[in-house]
Formats: C-alpha cells, sequence, structure tokens
C-alpha cells in the first residue's frame, strides 16, 4: 500500500496508524500494527489493548480516506495492498460505526474539552477539603476582630476559607460565591444608581423622570432622612433610612414610598397622597412643594447594573452557604447558579427584600438585598 494512504473505519472518525518498522503482516482478516492490532473479521475489532465486538454486523471502509502507514521496505511480499484492505462487501450500520472515542489512544484518554460538570466538580471538591481542613467541627474565632463589627463571624469564616475581604464584584472561590448561614442572608451591598440627594451629574434619570432641574430642585442628604426616613430611639434618635419606613415591592407603606418593577429597573416613587405621617409635624412641615406630589421618583437602579451585580457573583458556577449546629460549623450545601432574570422573579414575590441600612452618622449607602434562609435552602442542590 502506498505511503500518506488514509483507511476510514467510520465516515467519520479517522485512526492514526503507525506500522511496524521491520514488517506488516496481513492476510484476508486481520492487519497488525506497532504493539496495536486491529483485527477485521465478522466479529469483532481490536485497538489498542480495547476490544470491540460488532457480531453480524458489517465494516464500512470509506474509499477515500486510508489510515496513513509507514511505506514497507522494499522487497517485503507481504505488502498492503488497497484492493485487499477495502472490501465493499464490508458495510457496517451507522449505529454500529467505531466511534474514535473508543479507538484507545493513550494520549487520547483524557479528552481535551472537559466536560462542565467535571470542572465543577474539580472547585466542589477544592472548596469541600478547605472547609473540611479548617472550619468544619473548630470553635468560631473572633477574638481579634472588632467585637462591635456586626460581620466579624463572616470575617473569621473568609479567613479559614482563604478568602480575602474585598468588595469585588466576582465570585468567591472556583466559581462559587459562599455565604454564611443566617436568617437573613445577603445578596450584596448594591448602591442604587442614582437617589434624590445626589449631586447635578448623578441625578440624571430621576430629574427626567420627575421633569425637574437640579438648580430648582436640590435635596441634601440630611434632608432625605428627615423626610423619609424617621428617628431610631434605640441610636438616640439618630436618623436613619431603614426599618419599616423602606418600602417593600408593590406596597405602599406608611410614609408614602412604594418599589417597582420597570423593563427591569428598580425604582422607588414617593407619593404625598400616600404619606399617612402627621402632616403639621415639624418636620414635614418643611417638605418643599416640589416634594408634595404623587409619583416622585426618590431612588433607582439601572437593570444593567443590578444584572452585572447579580450575575457576576452568583450566575458564574453557583453558591455554596456553610452551615452550623451550635455554633459548630458541620456543613456545606452548593446551590444552583441563577441570574438576574430569576432575581427579579422572585424580588417580585416578596423572597427577596430590599434591606436598607443608611443612616445619617455614616456616608455608606447600606443598599443590601436579602433573602431568608427559606429561600436559599430551595436552591441548595447537594450537601456535605
Amino acid at each position: 500500500m502506498e505511503s500518506n494512504k488514509e483507511i476510514v473505519i467510520d465516515k467519520k472518525k479517522m485512526v492514526n496508524v503507525k506500522k511496524d518498522k521491520k514488517e506488516t503482516v496481513t492476510d484476508k482478516k486481520e492487519i497488525a500494527t506497532d504493539e496495536n492490532e486491529i483485527v477485521i473479521n465478522k466479529k469483532e475489532i481490536v485497538t489498542d489493548k480495547k476490544e470491540i465486538v460488532i457480531d453480524k454486523k458489517e465494516i464500512v471502509i470509506d474509499k477515500k480516506e486510508i489510515v496513513n502507514i509507514k511505506k514497507p521496505k522494499k522487497g517485503k511480499k507481504d505488502i498492503i495492498k488497497e484492493k485487499n484492505i477495502v472490501n465493499e462487501k464490508d458495510i457496517v450500520n451507522e449505529k454500529d460505526i467505531v466511534n474514535e472515542k473508543d479507538i484507545v489512544n493513550e494520549k487520547d484518554i483524557i479528552n481535551e474539552k472537559a466536560d462542565d460538570n467535571d470542572v465543577l466538580d474539580s472547585g466542589k471538591k477544592e472548596i469541600i477539603k478547605m472547609f473540611n481542613e479548617n472550619v468544619k467541627g473548630k470553635q468560631i474565632d473572633t477574638s481579634n476582630s472588632n467585637q462591635k463589627h456586626a460581620g466579624k463571624e463572616g470575617h473569621w469564616l473568609e479567613k479559614q476559607m482563604q478568602i480575602k475581604h474585598n468588595a469585588k464584584n466576582e465570585p468567591d472561590l472556583f466559581g462559587y460565591e459562599m455565604k454564611k448561614q443566617s436568617n437573613k442572608i445577603t445578596f450584596g451591598d448594591f448602591s442604587a444608581s442614582e437617589y434624590i440627594f445626589n449631586s447635578h451629574n448623578k441625578r440624571e434619570y430621576i430629574n427626567k423622570k420627575n421633569k425637574w432641574t437640579y438648580e430648582e430642585n436640590k435635596l441634601t442628604r440630611t434632608e432625605f432622612f428627615h423626610y423619609f426616613g424617621e428617628k431610631n430611639p434605640d441610636k438616640n434618635n439618630r436618623w436613619s433610612w431603614s426599618g419599616k419606613c423602606v418600602p417593600k415591592y408593590n406596597k405602599w407603606n406608611y410614609n408614602g414610598q412604594i418599589i417597582l418593577i420597570e423593563d427591569d429597573n428598580i425604582c422607588i416613587y414617593y407619593s404625598y397622597s400616600k404619606d399617612t405621617r402627621n402632616k403639621e409635624d415639624d418636620t414635614l412641615k418643611k417638605l418643599p412643594d416640589y416634594l408634595k406630589k404623587d409619583n416622585l421618583l426618590i431612588v433607582f437602579w439601572e437593570k444593567n447594573k443590578m444584572k452585572n451585580h447579580i450575575e457576576n457573583k452568583f450566575n458564574n458556577k453557583g453558591f455554596f452557604i456553610c452551615k452550623k449546629t451550635n455554633d459548630i460549623y458541620d456543613k456545606i450545601c452548593f446551590g444552583k447558579k441563577f441570574d438576574y432574570k430569576l432575581f427579579v422573579q422572585y424580588f417580585k414575590t416578596g423572597d427577596i427584600i430590599f434591606d436598607s441600612g443608611m443612616y445619617s452618622t455614616n456616608t455608606r449607602k447600606y443598599s443590601q438585598f436579602r433573602a431568608n434562609e427559606n429561600f436559599w435552602n430551595k436552591l441548595i442542590t447537594e450537601e456535605f
């Protein structure tokens, strides 16, 4: 047989065979090649220590494609000839075609394109290993943290899982976002695209929606607390926009606020006619006329901003939650990934809420989105 020819056992799949430098032995039934043997008869095909049995089937050999075989030394009688290899009677049904994955080649045992599940399993295994070695069964030690800080346990957990505390909009480990068990579990602290008290160059959409100009409708952050927030008696009457004065989806609260979803944008509106507070209150008496109207947009999250927040963290490979019994972590749970569409869906059902913690003596917005533990448990698919 001439060199650089090809024999194909499958019209689509090709097997490279290196010929033994010394000799090639052929007859009507078999081709012997360097440490690999392909036996073609009515019953079996043997390739590289692996056997595929085709009982009472026929083998298709494409005339156009022939396995590359080095030309044998001159003088050898047993030279493979095309007519001895290509036999039109040897026909195989498509369902019996030899798949290239079944042709054993030590270098090809591992598929170049790893299956997504294998990648996920690899990440999960490493995370589970870290949890078992550094967290599971260990006493939580927050002695080196600020004891007044509400997130001190979370920081301890991050340290044990070798996660550097950061505000990056990306998953924590191997494509997974980490969460710790709590009555309310936070998606993240996502400041709004615009607040009514923003400076003129950061309040464009609100101005357009309310038909305002910044010069005529200026509002300070302190005024925002007075008009839309409330005093906290447990904090020396500190003004805040948190608790019951913060609205929920599609429900007017006592101070005339509501959250609506418009084209997947999250919007908070104020209506003077829905405000049930005492309008004779000294603070409300100062309410400017331009706020004594209905359906005024006061806070706004642009959909693409929220989509990036949610999907960058949770739509990669999913999340995992470290759970504990009697203040000792003893279980790690993995949940499926989800996108902004699902987030909006559960925001509308009330499973996900906007939980503002903004207050007057801190410049942070504390615009957090949370869901209770039952919601997260519904998304869990594996426990270890």
